[in-house]
């Protein structure tokens, strides 16, 4: 595959950038990418399954932070949902592109802390670690089912969640015909 760039709007052969207008994050610039200067394995990739499928690829520092993660998850069940955002926020510093900790921070802004910004942040950066990873002109497929994919509709789901709360139905029109595009499936739910 040719060299991964950012997805550019208005550009035919992209997907469109779902950046806030406001910064990265959607509160300003995000953080400094702590894997900055690894080598491109140690970051999400595009794996073909398929003539045209497509999975995900997270570095390993994902899966060496995977039990962490679920027993971030595990504490929040619990009812211990500041514990839990500081493990979540503590296996970040291990794994910066752990695309599933980003999510659950988002979960966590939006469903504990009423605070859709916030969790548009954790969300918006969660899919510019998954756009920096899709090529320029990408015309594949990355399926909901396959594991690898489902932090990038967590993170679609979620920032329809925070423009919906922001009534901001543009965004909302725009972040579903992306996610039927990405999946294959219309905005309905059905496989085109």
């Amino acid at each position: 595959m040719s060299k991964n760039r950012p997805l550019r709007p208005g550009d035919p052969n992209s997907r469109p950038s779902l950046r806030p207008p406001s910064g990265p994050a959607g509160r300003g610039r995000a953080p400094e990418h702590p894997d900055a200067g690894q080598p491109a394995h140690s970051r999400i990739s595009l794996k073909e399954l398929d003539p045209g499928r497509f999975e995900l690829v997270h570095p390993a520092c994902v899966a060496r932070l995977w039990d962490d993660y679920q027993e971030a998850l595990d504490a929040w069940r619990q009812g211990e949902p500041e514990e839990a955002r500081d493990m979540l926020r503590f296996a970040l510093e291990g794994c910066g592109d752990h695309l599933w900790v980003h999510c659950a921070l988002g979960q966590i802004a939006l469903e504990l802390e009423k605070d859709p910004s916030l969790a548009k942040g954790h969300f918006g950066y969660a899919y510019e670690l998954i756009e920096r990873a899709i090529p320029r002109g990408f015309k594949g497929l990355l399926s909901p089912d396959c594991h690898g994919n489902q932090p990038l509709y967590q993170a679609i789901d979620g920032l329809i969640r925070c423009a919906l709360a922001a009534g901001h139905a543009g965004e909302v029109a725009e972040l579903k015909r992306v996610q039927a595009s990405l999946s294959g499936r219309s905005a309905t739910g059905r496989s085109s």
